[in-house]
């Protein structure tokens, strides 16, 4: 199992472009951040809109930081979630979200008895 950090390393490293990267790491963003989760008390608000209450991991950009550039720190385009209504969100807007195929096989386990007995 691997661990959050390394998750956060492997996305950073391989599949986060190299602006976003810059950007998610400066003071601004740092700050934009802190209010956003400080407005909506950082409690997931998808969660909520489901009576779950559940506490936010992230601050997502409604419209995407790569397409909206200028909405990027805006506190109405920022909303607090958790990990998995994050990746649900990610799933619904389009990009394609990896879930691992696997063949599964039946396995039947066959004894042999005393035919009298069952």
């Amino acid at each position: 199992m691997t661990s959050r950090r390394d998750q956060n390393r492997y996305y950073d490293r391989y599949k986060r472009d190299k602006g976003s990267k810059t950007f998610y790491r400066s003071t601004a963003w740092e700050t934009a951040r802190v209010q956003a989760l400080i407005r909506d008390n950082y409690l997931c608000q998808h969660c909520i809109k489901r009576k779950r209450l559940t506490p936010a991991d992230m601050v997502h950009h409604i419209k995407p930081l790569s397409d909206y550039p200028d909405l990027a720190l805006v506190l109405e385009n920022l909303l607090s979630l958790c990990n998995s209504c994050h990746n649900k969100e990610h799933g619904l807007a389009g990009e394609k979200v990896e879930t691992p195929v696997t063949n599964r096989r039946a396995r039947f386990i066959v004894s042999k008895g005393n035919s009298e007995v069952f």
